[in-house]
């Protein structure tokens, strides 16, 4: 089978929690003061389709004052071990252009600041912004706070920072950060112990399966325990729920019904996680603490708070304390 074959491959489902971020996103880029550059974070744990939102506003962006088919929204990924030249590197090259070898931070920084302005770029996405807090960085972080603060001051661009959560703690040490920027937007897994959430996510799993019968696939399993099986082993996040389906899909090849066995196959064929996603489609049904220990452990991985709500949750936050 090819990809073109299959059109889940190529199809995002934009549920609930998607359509929420983008248009919080849309709302606060219309409501800027014109000319004043702004920072707005968005954070979430890895696989909850940040990465998307930042294609569809560069995809729908308005052209850049460019000779070359260019948006007037660039999207500049952070590089692991991040440096103070590395951000304006990144930033550089989304603009066309290479820094020197033996270029110092300043020269790379003046060059940036130009070509945003003769571009007339209006945003710029600074993905994978945590690696500037991880341990590896080379960049301390209140050097980071004062790149960041100089790409809003001297340049008028609105940034948005896009990563993991652990980047919040640059925001809270640094006073003039947090005057540039607006609220953290957080793009969190759907929650199984609110009833809200259950719901969205169940109707973007329908959606899937409706795009696997357009190719001829059949899910094999009651739609209710479908559901279940399917946001333990993706822990309520859609991406990761698209991707087993995509592996399952592929790994049958030509389409029929799809059963217990195939989704285990493509579930521990994910990459490493730390959910156990396999263990999800074994023949017993995952009860009510196994689904929230999914959500739970996403969340935890990603520096979240767990928030108990329910009897099955206060069981996963007790398992957790006596691990």
């Amino acid at each position: 089978m090819t990809s073109t074959a299959l059109p889940l491959l190529s199809q995002i489902v934009r549920h609930d929690a998607f359509e929420r971020v983008s248009a919080e996103i849309d709302m606060r880029l219309a409501t800027r003061l014109p000319g004043a550059g702004s920072i707005i974070p968005v954070f979430g744990p890895t696989r909850v389709g940040k990465s998307e939102i930042m294609r569809r506003l560069e995809k729908r962006a308005a052209p850049a004052n460019s000779l070359i088919p260019m948006k007037n929204v660039i999207r500049a990924k952070m590089p692991p071990e991040t440096s103070s030249k590395g951000i304006y590197a990144a930033i550089l090259k989304e603009l066309g252009r290479e820094p020197g070898k033996s270029e110092d931070t300043n020269s790379v920084k003046a060059r940036v600041f130009r070509g945003l302005e003769a571009l007339n770029i209006d945003v710029v996405v600074l993905q994978e912004v945590n690696h500037i807090a991880e341990l590896g960085s080379k960049l301390p972080s209140r050097a980071a706070a004062d790149h960041l603060k100089a790409l809003v001051d001297e340049t008028g661009v609105t940034l948005i920072l896009d990563g993991l959560p652990r980047f919040q703690r640059i925001i809270d040490q640094n006073e003039q950060l947090r005057d540039r920027a607006t609220g953290t937007i957080l793009f969190k897994p759907y929650d199984w112990q609110a009833s809200d959430d259950r719901e969205a996510f169940a109707t973007a799993a329908d959606a899937a399966i409706v795009s696997l019968e357009g190719s001829g696939f059949q899910v094999g399993l009651e739609f209710e325990d479908f559901v279940r099986r399917i946001y333990g082993a993706s822990g309520g996040r859609v991406p990761m729920m698209m991707r087993i389906l995509k592996m399952c899909a592929l790994g049958i090849g030509k389409p029929r019904e799809m059963g217990l066995s195939d989704l285990r196959r493509a579930a521990s064929s994910m990459q490493q996680s730390c959910i156990p996603a396999a263990s999800f489609f074994e023949s017993r049904d995952p009860d009510e603490i196994d689904l929230m220990r999914s959500f739970a452990a996403i969340m935890s991985e990603a520096g979240l708070v767990f928030s108990v709500e329910t009897l099955a949750g206060l069981g996963v936050e007790w398992g957790a304390q006596a691990g």
